[in-house]
């Protein structure tokens, strides 16, 4: 049988002791310092409990981000070409984290046509790779859309490379993370945002409800804090809407770092994101909105 001393070390390895189990550990000090007469010994369990103490507040939130769900949704997907020669194609992948097998429904909702499914079965903590996913899975050219991935038994985590193929130096791509239907909310907040020169700024926002969202747009220089911009967007059922080339269409500076606040209202949730692409190389970075004031705890 396990000592109470070995118990407890293997425990804080971990990072989930609890209060109780605090509670409990501080009896075991007291029988162990008792023998430890006057202030050394009172400073020494008085230590090692503060430790303790410490570890239970700071083990919850330095877990990691919790992004697996029965319904995630990817912003968009594309199999389509691009402004200055990219060609733009997806990779999915998806991962069951749990023991028990999965079966899911992707649902493609591209723009301007109706939504097309396709089913995967996944064993347990098993992962599948979908391989230019608009055309091969959904067999669908020049189109791009937003995705919602199903699970009717246990949650998985998703998510999809956006990558440029029309660069003779090779692959340039971008990371689009899935995010729970359930943590997305009515406020999409980008920062660190660019329009500098040599590179091109896109906007774009999935709706992942069954009717209109109305969308209220707010670009700011990010070091004066000065409005620059605004524009009031509407976004269809399971839609996406994507503005490009910002800075031609707002008439913006070059500038190092903007801020865009977009917010729906309070019954509607959007799935914000924000690309920057090099204009020599197709090379992008993509930036998810997050929801500092309306997101879910």
């Amino acid at each position: 049988m396990m000592g109470l001393s070995s118990r407890w070390e293997h425990r804080w390895y971990d990072a989930s002791i609890t209060i109780k189990e605090v509670m409990i550990m501080q009896r075991y000090i007291g029988r162990r310092t008792v023998a430890a007469r006057g202030a050394v010994g009172r400073r020494l369990g008085a230590l090692v409990l503060a430790g303790l103490f410490v570890g239970v507040l700071l083990a919850s939130p330095a877990s990691a981000f919790n992004i697996d769900s029965d319904q995630v949704v990817v912003p968009v997907i594309a199999h389509l070409p691009g402004l200055n020669g990219t060609q733009w194609r997806t990779d999915l992948w998806i991962q069951n984290v749990y023991s028990n097998p999965a079966d899911l429904t992707l649902t493609y909702y591209p723009s301007g046509g109706e939504p097309l499914t396709a089913t995967v079965h996944l064993d347990s903590y098993r992962g599948a790779h979908l391989h230019d996913v608009v055309l091969e899975t959904f067999g669908l050219d020049n189109s791009k859309g937003m995705l919602v991935v199903s699970s009717a038994q246990y949650d998985v985590e998703v998510r999809a490379r956006i990558y440029n193929t029309g660069n003779a130096c090779g692959e340039f791509g971008q990371a689009v993370p899935g995010l729970p239907l359930g943590r997305l909310s009515r406020q999409g907040l980008l920062s660190g945002v660019s329009t500098a020169a040599g590179s091109r700024l896109s906007l774009g926002f999935a709706n992942p409800t069954d009717h209109t969202i109305d969308i209220s747009v707010l670009v700011y220089d990010a070091v004066t804090n000065d409005q620059i911009a605004n524009e009031s967007v509407e976004v269809g059922a399971h839609q996406l809407v994507q503005l490009d080339k910002l800075a031609e269409r707002w008439n913006l500076p070059a500038l190092d770092i903007i801020t865009i606040r977009a917010n729906c209202r309070d019954e509607d949730v959007v799935y914000a994101y924000a690309s920057v692409v090099r204009n020599d190389t197709g090379d992008a970075t993509f930036i998810f909105g997050t929801a500092p004031n309306t997101g879910p705890m």
